[in-house]
């Protein structure tokens, strides 16, 4: 199939339909049992997942945790694909290989792509999903990108559900437009409890349920990552997780623009 033609031509409503009908996706647990039990389960392990920073600073937290749910992958030796342009490589540098051994990745499994712009990028995305070769795709994004929109997210949608591959799209300093992804999380970093002997302790998150396709409601919760077991724990925030998304000053403007 000509991945120009794919990308060209938007999906058909016979299409996106057959695709809304399927039998229920396969869920890959995010660990936390808290978290998985708000989620049913875990998230679509053949979908396309949104991770938005909270804010400008917080584009690392969003890609960290990105990686980390492809860590969760039952297979270990699965290769995960991240993709980005020109642009992200100048705003977010480059992956750190000891950075990801220490949270418990192996750098020999991911491969990178660094395409010339986001019209590349997308092609690559697209590319890498359909040919099975990666249990995981990550599309790296910053800022507002045009051709990251309603059309495009469909065709990910579709291909991820095609291959059983899960695509996740990492959104920095972007504010949420309408898409077709499974689900669209906001991701904060936050602070760590230290480890016996004053050791930094596990790499924590806060993030938000904004939007899920299967109507779950939206809800906030803080989780930490074991490297070594590569497993989110619960960390509960103050009065456990929250009937909506909670956070900081944007998230009203973030539920505003879910949709």
């Amino acid at each position: 199939m000509n991945i120009k033609a794919i990308l060209s031509a938007p999906p058909s409503n016979r299409m996106w339909q057959q695709y809304q009908s399927e039998k229920p996706q396969r869920l890959l647990p995010v660990g936390a049992p808290l978290v998985d039990q708000r989620l049913h389960g875990g998230i679509a392990q053949d979908g396309l997942h949104e991770f938005f920073g909270a804010d400008h600073s917080d584009g690392t937290a969003a890609g960290a945790f990105a990686m980390l749910m492809a860590l969760r992958l039952p297979d270990a030796e699965t290769h995960i694909l991240w993709v980005s342009g020109d642009k992200e490589r100048q705003v977010s540098g480059r992956l750190h290989a000891a950075g990801l051994a220490q949270m418990g990745a192996d750098p020999a499994r991911l491969v990178l792509v660094q395409a010339a712009d986001m019209r590349d990028a997308l092609r690559a995305a697209a590319d890498g999903i359909r040919s099975k070769a990666a249990g995981a795709v990550i599309l790296e994004v910053q800022g507002h990108a045009r051709l990251i929109d309603l059309t495009s997210t469909r065709r990910l949608v579709l291909a991820a559900r095609e291959a059983g591959v899960l695509a996740l799209l990492v959104r920095g300093d972007a504010a949420p437009m309408p898409s077709a992804a499974t689900t669209r999380w906001q991701v904060r970093s936050a602070p760590s409890l230290p480890l016996p002997g004053n050791v930094p302790g596990f790499a924590t998150f806060d993030i938000n349920l904004l939007r899920h396709r299967a109507g779950i409601a939206p809800f906030a919760a803080r989780v930490t990552w074991d490297h070594g077991d590569r497993i989110f724990h619960d960390a509960p925030l103050s009065g456990g997780l929250s009937a909506g998304s909670a956070g900081g000053k944007t998230d009203p403007e973030l539920r505003r623009q879910s949709a």
